[in-house]
């Protein structure tokens, strides 16, 4: 028979207008301590879909193979393989007990409705029968028991057995920095004197390294609080020739992370009674600056049980994490940013303190990273979180009902200081600041199965309820911020799946409730339907599949109370002083805002050839609307709804799947690509232009009908032809106002996976290319203005240079420059008569890369004919790193804060990480 299903398609999308033949991954995601956490938001970077994990951390999330998913704010990910995904239907099912029904009988019926038989005692003419909860396996009886005239429950005797198994794992990485900026050595502290270039000391509170070549000076071998060689002269025969010190603050470190697993359950026959589970973890996080790390200890108890035919789980977890410091009032970043400056003729090591008891630095204008690091106590930052769940579930025939509690109580410490004679805090600061968070949830979870895999039906009804608690307390302000949410989510939701020979649908329609008591206006109608249609062997072709699926779905949330919105504070800021942040002000309440609304839908088509070439693409479009960002109002930080947005692109993925190139050798490749944009389509009124990241002078902006994020700042004067305006200087002529200069947003990214296999050995590796996008490259601005980039070294001798533009005449420029006149003041060379940051549109650099994200070997070897095993893994992660723009890697978050990509004001260098895993089980 002809297959026309094809002509079928248009009217069979119109009638199912549904969902979800996608595929899905489901797992368990955990936090950055290991540990499970409820409303854990879990992120697809290939598709931008988001989920929420459970209490016990599990989630399903539509996904591709070779997807990236990532949570914890970026810290984790995970690289989907192909078997890893599934159905949603088949996820279901398999969280589903399947039971058969069987037909009542009743020997007193059957006598007075049949004839008598010639051998009423015979075997196969028997009127009883055991009823479906009888063991149906056994070698022994324990128990016979009537349940009815006709009905028997035979119970077997079965031997229990007690079990013990486990795994160890350890790990150890060594980390090492990538790419920093380049940094001029030649020239020392200070700058031109009536024509001559001076070396000025750290006495004198220089900033600048316009000082002479550090080739001509000699130390004077006299007594010097800054330099044991002591000060810098003219060098001349007999004197020791003057050092050029290296400050760097980075060097190789070692971590490690060991976790012991522990099971013990009682098995009786087949079934397994009861289980408890152990697990001990503690890991080291050592980072790459001088003795800067933080440990984790966790402990997590589990115990699996039936109990009159309810599944009963119990879980506790407990985590202590410890560090000397983080980065929550930008301590890293001023430190490194400091470690940069520091003159080449100046050594930060020598000593830390001077003999008043004040920080020796190169100025008093600036810090000596080790002096910011020394510390009374060894951790300036604790933190402790608890957490006790329990679930409960129960079938009866096609019906199941899921009830899940969890309390969870996290308490944070944070001891930020900087000590007298710090910069921009000569008498020393101290803020301690403590959240105590209470989290409680509960879910109730009730599913009918009606039909069979032909043509079933699903229908589910849920409700969540959240209540969430945060007091925050900061000593420097000394005021206790409280927040409190109690919400509510109603969800029904129906899933039907129809089954053919070569010819499956599906489609799932639901509404669900949002109710909250922080929200203005609480949610009723908040639809979603996905479809999809598959049709196999289409054209008669064995293993030849199309695949189309499609959805719509609303969503509403509020901003999460436990975050803390306070390192908006650098808004408040220039960047040149940088050294006043010190953010200790709280938002004032998450109360009285609109919910953030999106609806998002998505379209696509997957192609399967054979056994092994499938092509996959989809289009997606999520809009938000009444989206939250921080602003300060009357002096107080406030939550605005401000903005809507729409998030729009599309992917397209490439798999070879399982390519055979000999009997124990075979390989899998994936290629995808990605392309999208995030632009405002509304902006409140008031906030047109409002900074939502960065500094007051340059900073990340909503702007409607831009990019969400684009960058503002400074730029140069052009005239109608886009030429420069050249001032009576012979400079160009830096134009009043800011205006729009940047776009992190990439032309598309491209993403490569590539496995190989032979017998127990696997090869993996993951590379990226991303084309396109812009970041501003504050970092290269101040070492331009202090004299301290390698370029300012390099250039600082062109004299007699024209730019190229015109004059305000409009007559071509002719006017020759030196960039560096030692006759004139040193605030009028190339790189400072602009001020702190230049010009900011001259400092706009490309942010494309390709990186070798992931290198992994690993092996596995069966101990006790495979009874055991010992796994054996070693990895690389960011190996190679190419980059177009002359800084740190461009996926580096400005003062490493969430959406922060695109400004570089020394944000932190990536690493490469070198490890090794060993796993056993037994």
């Amino acid at each position: 028979m002809k297959k026309n299903y094809l002509l079928l398609l248009p009217f069979t999308v119109g009638l199912l207008q549904a969902q979800n033949s996608k595929l899905y991954y489901s797992g368990k995601f955990l936090t950055s301590k290991n540990k499970t956490q409820s409303f854990l938001k879990v992120y697809n970077k290939n598709n931008g879909t988001y989920e929420l994990t459970d209490e016990e951390g599990f989630a399903i999330i539509a996904a591709k193979p070779y997807d990236t998913l990532v949570w914890n704010q970026g810290e984790s990910t995970h690289v989907i393989s192909s078997y890893e995904v599934r159905e949603l239907k088949a996820i279901l099912e398999g969280q589903t007990e399947k039971k058969s029904v069987e037909n009542t009988y009743s020997k007193a019926y059957d006598s007075m409705v049949s004839k008598e038989t010639e051998d009423e005692f015979s075997i196969e003419k028997a009127k009883t029968f055991l009823s479906k909860k009888s063991n149906n396996n056994f070698y022994n009886i324990r128990r016979l028991r009537q349940k009815s005239d006709s009905l028997y429950t035979l119970k077997g005797l079965n031997q229990r057995t007690v079990v013990l198994n486990g795994s160890f794992t350890s790990s150890l990485d060594i980390k090492s920095r990538n790419a920093v900026p380049r940094i001029q050595d030649k020239y020392v502290q200070g700058r031109s004197e009536n024509g001559s270039l001076i070396w000025n000391g750290p006495e004198t509170n220089e900033m600048f390294s316009f000082g002479p070549d550090i080739s001509t000076l000699g130390f004077s071998g006299l007594a010097y609080e800054y330099d044991q060689n002591g000060k810098l002269i003219p060098w001349a025969n007999g004197l020791p020739h003057a050092k050029k010190y290296n400050n760097g603050l980075f060097k190789t470190t070692v971590g490690y992370n060991n976790q012991l697993n522990i099971s013990a359950f009682i098995k009786e026959g087949n079934n397994e009674k009861i289980r408890l589970s152990f697990n001990l973890g503690q890991q080291k996080n050592q980072m790459y600056f001088i003795d800067q790390f933080d440990i984790a200890n966790t402990f997590k108890a589990k115990l699996n049980t039936i109990f009159g035919g309810y599944a009963v789980n119990l879980a506790f977890n407990y985590e202590e994490d410890k560090a000397t410091n983080t980065n929550r009032i930008g301590l890293f970043n001023r430190a490194y940013q400091n470690s940069l400056l520091a003159p080449v003729s100046f050594s930060n090591e020598q000593q830390v303190v001077l003999n008043n008891g004040s920080q020796r630095s190169y100025s008093i204008y600036a810090d000596n990273p080790s002096f910011l690091f020394e510390q009374d106590s060894k951790y300036r930052y604790q933190s402790l979180q608890r957490q006790f769940s329990l679930n409960i579930a129960k079938t009866w025939g096609d019906f199941r009902l899921n009830l899940s509690q969890s309390y969870e109580n996290n308490s944070i410490q944070n001891r930020d200081h900087y000590k007298p004679s710090t910069y921009g805090f000569n008498n020393g600061l101290l803020n301690e600041r403590m959240q105590n968070n209470s989290l409680y949830y509960s879910n109730v979870l009730g599913t009918y199965i009606l039909g069979y895999d032909d043509f079933k039906n699903t229908f589910n009804l849920n409700f969540i309820l959240n209540d969430r608690k945060s007091d925050v307390y900061n000593s420097q302000t000394d005021r206790n911020s409280l927040y409190q949410r109690t919400s509510q989510d109603y969800i029904f939701n129906y899933n039907m799946d129809i089954r053919d020979y070569d010819f499956d649908a599906g489609f799932n329609l639901g509404n669900s409730f949002y109710i909250s008591n922080t929200s203005i206006k609480n949610n009723y109608w908040l639809p979603k339907a996905n479809f999809y249609l598959k049709f196999s062997e289409i054209f008669n072709w064995i293993n030849y599949s199309f695949k189309l699926f499609g959805s719509y779905t609303q969503l509403s949330s509020e901003p999460e109370i436990t975050r803390s919105y306070a390192s908006y504070a650098t808004t408040l800021l220039k960047a040149e002083n940088y050294n006043q942040y010190f953010p200790a002000q709280e938002a004032e309440r998450f109360k009285d805002l609109s919910n953030i609304n999106t609806r998002e839908w998505k379209l696509g088509g997957k192609l399967n050839f054979s056994y092994n070439i499938s092509i996959e693409g989809e289009y997606f479009n999520k809009k938000t609307i009444d989206d939250v960002f921080p602003v300060f109002e009357n002096n107080q930080l406030k939550l605005k709804n401000m903005a809507d947005h729409t998030y729009s692109g599309y992917e397209l993925n490439f798999a070879f799947d399982r390519l055979r190139l000999g009997y124990d050798v075979y390989m899998m490749h994936k290629v995808s690509f990605f392309k999208y944009k995030d632009v405002v389509n509304r902006i409140a009124p008031g906030y047109q232009n409002m900074a939502v990241l960065g500094f007051k002078d340059i900073y990340k902006t909503l702007t409607e009908g831009q990019v969400l994020g684009v960058v503002m700042g400074s730029y140069f004067e052009r005239n109608a032809a886009g030429q420069l305006i050249i001032d009576e200087y012979g400079f160009p002529k830096k134009a009043a106002g800011m205006k729009i200069i940047a776009d992190s947003t990439p032309d598309f990214v491209m993403k490569f996976s590539h496995s190989f296999f032979y017998k127990r050995l696997s090869l993996d590796i993951n590379w990226e290319w991303k084309k396109g996008g812009q970041l501003w490259n504050g970092t290269q601005a101040v070492l331009d203005y202090y004299g301290r980039s390698y370029d300012s070294g390099d250039e600082r001798n062109i004299k007699n240079y024209v730019f190229q533009g015109v004059q305000a005449n409009g007559n071509s420029n002719q006017i020759p420059v030196d960039f560096y006149d030692p006759g004139r003041n040193v605030q009028e060379n190339r790189w400072t008569r602009y001020g702190y940051l230049g010009v900011a549109e001259n400092y706009i650099q490309n942010a494309d890369y390709i990186r070798i994200s992931n290198i992994s070997l690993s092996s596995s070897f069966p101990i006790n004919y495979g009874k055991q095993n010992v796994k054996l893994t070693f990895y690389v992660n960011n190996l190679m790193l190419w980059q177009a723009n002359k800084g740190v890697d461009p996926n580096q978050n400005f003062y490493d804060m969430d959406n922060g990509r695109g400004l570089d004001f020394f944000n932190l260098p990536s690493f490469k990480t070198f490890g090794c895993i060993v796993s056993l089980k037994f």
